[in-house]
């Protein structure tokens, strides 16, 4: 999706498109096997099909209260002006739209094509394609002679954002379409979401379709997109072109009408000729090249028969090839074929293993426990005892799980694991072999299995105690287990850097008054006195920057006028990953060089308090940002934000300052967990 950074910096005075032009060129007089197109890049897929009708109003009732689809309460814009849509989300990421004209837009601006085709017609007169770059699919399309229209930047979004949001107040879609020249109904455009993650999205797609099909739930049980049928009046006109484009074909029937072309998992677009069925002949007499159905993946097939039956008429719907296909005739779906066939086995088993938020069934609860024994068991026991190799802890303590349920800290401990000790960094994202979802799982079993029906909710306050009196009794009382330095002997490293970022005050305190059952971690409330329990939470957070690290006086939230670090000396020259991620390894030596900047922690004041880097303002993303934003400068200084997640919260941040002038800003790409892994300096708070 985007050029390497040091040819940008080499041909920064060629634009995107010819560069892209040049190196198909020069990948061309290469001695390659098979030409790769650029054709989506790392694109999902489907984009979306967009239904254009006279009444958007009408349309999307009729779309939602008999045929099933969750259309949303409000429009969005279009690439189109003038014109509105509803956007129906699908859990695999593609979409159905219904457009309409704007009525209270004047007639010269609205788009002429849509105008014409709603002379005559509704159905689906448009349909799109998900590109990680329009850039390089237009470069692409355009090397093989197409000629394409100009790059169409929009906002989806027709509300001005105000506060704190993602949103940042720019363009944030992009489209590109073939030019009228040799554009007709059956030729798809390109779509790309700006700020979007397409590879981590792909890296992630079974978490992003099981949380999909939990939140863009519906009615009708429709999960996805299987194909977009396209019918035309020349099958080896459209066959060339769509091989042409470079997709690949994958089927044809024996009939010869047909042509299937792959796209991305299930997907394809299907193009189908006249002597297909009368009505394909019919759609073409009317209108000529275009979408003639679409094709959507449901749960349960039969479950969707009888929803539809409910609120359809019989001569409605065609059921084919004994419940194979359910088809609603485009008589009764505003101008396009609806067809609705089971997903495949597979997939469908995939989302019944992976639900993480519900109480875990037979099938979910059987996969957990196979990624725990694949995982886990090897130190931790195969019952969850815990102490089988390298002293990991007992996962069967309820102490633990009950006040870890509500916080981070098992997430964190999965995900980024401990450096530094036994226990790596299982997320896939951190070069581990579990997705996020795949790690829900897992603390979700836990917590069942262990009998967790309630987090104990813990104060997030600081505690405040006499860190000398802790250190002596640490000494005295923990180092037999936990080392005279924090490293861990036959009980966790409680030394280490993502441990103190993750546990909070009283998630330590807890611990020790009330131990962990199942585990030699005695309860110490009935042998040390509160005072004494809060000094050695005290000392414990005072590790948070390395046990060897003087003691150093206790810091307060900086004011206004202290925001600036190094206020007089030169900024620093940073090189941004995507236009906004800045390494760790950059920003460590601009402060080892005393360079001017200002650093942002997004996360609560809470975590902020636990850990963060020297010097950051404790910036929550759920405050008013006009509680800090005119007090930082808005020049050449650098605003470098950063979050534990590890992007989130401080993109929200920086889009948020962008939107309000800030040039100069950029995220921590590795966040402060990874910060801290690394051995680069943090601080505790007061």
């Amino acid at each position: 999706m985007k050029v390497v950074s040091n040819l940008l910096e080499l041909f920064k005075s060629i634009s995107l498109s010819t560069l892209l032009l040049i190196l198909l060129v020069v990948s061309a007089c290469t001695k390659i096997e098979k030409e790769k197109p650029f054709l989506l890049g790392t694109g999902f897929g489907i984009n979306s099909a967009t239904l254009i009708v006279d009444d958007l109003k009408s349309a999307s009732a009729y779309y939602k209260d008999t045929l099933g689809f969750d259309v949303p309460d409000k429009t969005q814009n279009s690439a189109y002006a003038g014109s509105k849509v509803f956007y129906i989300s699908f859990p695999d990421l593609s979409a159905l739209e219904i457009l309409s004209l704007d009525d209270s837009i004047s007639d010269d601006v609205k788009p002429q094509f849509i105008s014409t085709f709603l002379k005559n017609n509704e159905g689906v007169r448009m349909y799109s394609l998900s590109s990680s770059s329009a850039d390089s699919s237009s470069a692409w399309l355009a090397s093989k002679g197409f000629i394409m229209d100009s790059i169409k930047s929009y906002r989806s979004s027709s509300e001005t954002p105000d506060g704190w949001s993602w949103d940042n107040g720019e363009p944030d879609e992009r489209r590109v379409d073939f030019a009228s020249i040799n554009q007709s109904g059956n030729m798809p455009g390109f779509v790309e979401y700006l700020d979007y993650d397409y590879q981590g999205t792909m890296k992630q797609w079974k978490t992003y379709y099981s949380y999909g099909r939990r939140y863009d739930d519906q009615p009708n049980g429709v999960v996805g997109t299987a194909a977009i049928i396209v019918a035309v009046e020349s099958l080896d006109e459209a066959k060339s072109e769509f091989q042409k484009m470079g997709f690949e074909e994958v089927a044809s029937n024996t009939s010869g009408h047909e042509a299937k072309f792959k796209l991305i998992r299930n997907q394809e677009i299907h193009l189908i000729g006249p002597q297909e069925n009368g009505d394909v002949a019919d759609f073409l007499t009317e209108r000529g090249n275009g979408v003639f159905a679409l094709r959507f993946e449901v749960k349960n097939l039969e479950e969707t028969h009888k929803y539809l039956k409910e609120r359809l008429p019989e001569e409605a719907m065609i059921l084919t090839d004994s419940l194979q296909r359910l088809i609603v005739l485009n008589d009764y779906a505003k101008g396009v074929q609806l067809e609705f066939v089971q997903e495949p086995e597979e997939q469908g088993a995939m989302a019944l293993m992976l639900r993480p938020n519900d109480k875990l069934d037979t099938t979910a609860m059987l996969h957990a426990s196979e990624l725990y024994t694949k995982y886990c068991a090897l130190c931790h026991g195969d019952d969850r005892q815990g102490y089988a190799n390298d002293n990991a802890p007992s996962l069967r303590s309820h102490s633990l799980l009950a006040t870890s349920q509500g916080t981070n800290f098992m997430r964190y401990t999965i995900q980024y694991g401990r450096a530094n000790t036994a226990m790596a960094g299982y997320r896939d994202l951190q070069g581990g072999p579990l997705e996020y979802i795949e790690i829900e799982l897992i603390l979700k079993w836990l917590y069942e299995t262990a009998g967790v029906e309630k987090a104990v909710e813990l104060s997030r306050d600081p505690v405040k105690g006499d860190v000398a009196l802790g250190e002596k009794l640490y000494n005295t009382t923990c180092a037999t287990c936990h080392g005279k330095d924090g490293e861990g002997i036959t009980a966790p490293a409680l030394g280490n850097p993502m441990l103190l970022a993750t546990a909070t005050d009283h998630f330590l305190r807890y611990a020790i008054a009330e131990g962990r059952d199942g585990t030699p971690m005695i309860a110490f409330k009935d042998s040390l006195s509160a005072e004494e329990i809060d000094g050695l939470t005290a000392f414990l957070r005072s590790r948070a920057a390395g046990w060897d690290v003087p003691k150093k006086d206790t810091v307060s939230i900086p004011k206004p006028e202290n925001y600036v670090l190094n206020p007089t000396s030169k900024a620093p020259n940073f090189t941004l990953k995507e236009g906004k991620y800045l390494s760790a390894e950059q920003l460590i030596k601009a402060m080892r060089d005393s360079s001017r900047l200002v650093l942002l922690d997004a996360r609560s004041e809470v975590a902020w308090r636990q850990m963060h880097i020297p010097g950051a303002i404790p910036v929550p993303y759920y405050e008013e940002p006009e509680n800090f934003v005119k007090d930082i400068p808005n020049d050449s200084t650098w605003v470098v934000a950063y979050c534990a997640c590890p992007h989130a919260a401080s993109e929200r941040v920086m889009n948020t300052l962008r939107r309000n002038g800030f040039k100069n800003t950029a995220i921590l790409d590795e966040g402060i967990l990874i910060w801290a892994q690394m051995g680069f300096p943090v601080q505790n708070g007061n």
